[in-house]
């Protein structure tokens, strides 16, 4: 029997961003799973939206304080996870005004 047919329906398929956040070992100084977690968040973000967005912008929509104070949310957990993402061309950066663009999970 193939994998396909032994996997559990209910269980979707690992996309590019499981993947590239998996395989990310963040040095941040923060908890890793908290760091992905963040990184997620903002890039489920960025592709509902279809905006380019910079700091301000995801901070004012997603950073509520609760987990990380708006310094760490943003300098220690997403941005560094965002540029992990450029990386792998999940997310496009653009230096020039220092934002993100959703770009696609190409799998």
């Amino acid at each position: 029997m193939s994998r396909a047919a032994d996997a559990d329906a209910s269980t979707p398929a690992p996309t590019a961003l499981d993947d590239a956040l998996a395989r990310w070992e963040p040095a941040t100084g923060i908890d890793p799973a908290v760091t992905r977690a963040q990184t997620r968040r903002a890039a489920e973000y960025l592709a509902t939206t279809g905006d380019r967005l910079g700091r301000t912008g995801l901070v004012d929509a997603l950073a509520d304080g609760t987990t990380l104070d708006t310094a760490s949310w943003w300098g220690r957990a997403v941005d560094p996870g965002l540029r992990r993402l450029a990386e792998v061309e999940i997310v496009e950066y653009r230096a020039v005004d220092d934002t993100y663009r959703w770009v696609g999970d190409n799998r």
